[in-house]
């Protein structure tokens, strides 16, 4: 399996969710669930970050379904947290990417929750394509 790209490699994207009521469950801490959700936030915010919304990429003919999700929960967030979200592309193949996440507690230096997503990439009709020049110069780690 090829290395991962660290942070340090590549752009890093920082967004910023504050944690609604909503969000919370009967124990008052953030929603296990939820964690995906704020994912998908810090993939589109680094993606505008770049210059290029996912509106953009669906509207050039691609589609990016997720394959897989991990979460490893070291620390609970709780209702009106401000949480830090750190994004990155850490691995790129043929025709998948990966995304991989911390989440932290403001300016803490403490990861609290840490992840993954790998994404396909496909066409219109839903069949797997190599991902294109364009958006591999966009996803390639900046030196």
């Amino acid at each position: 399996m090829p290395e991962l790209i660290s942070p340090s490699e590549t752009f890093l994207s920082t967004s910023w969710y504050r944690v609604l009521y909503v969000d919370t469950d009967q124990l008052g801490v953030v929603n296990n669930g939820h964690y995906f959700r704020f994912f998908e936030q810090a993939r589109g915010e680094y993606l505008r970050a770049l210059g290029l919304p996912y509106a953009e990429v669906e509207a050039k003919g691609l589609r990016t379904p997720l394959t897989e999700a991990w979460a490893h929960y070291y620390a609970s967030f709780h209702y009106d947290d401000l949480i830090r979200i750190e994004a990155w592309v850490s691995l790129i193949k043929r025709a998948s990417f990966r995304f991989d996440y911390r989440l932290y507690q403001g300016e803490s230096s403490e990861v609290r929750v840490a992840g993954h997503t790998i994404h396909a990439i496909v066409n219109e009709d839903l069949k797997v394509v190599k991902i294109p020049q364009w958006l591999l110069d966009l996803l390639k780690p900046k030196p």
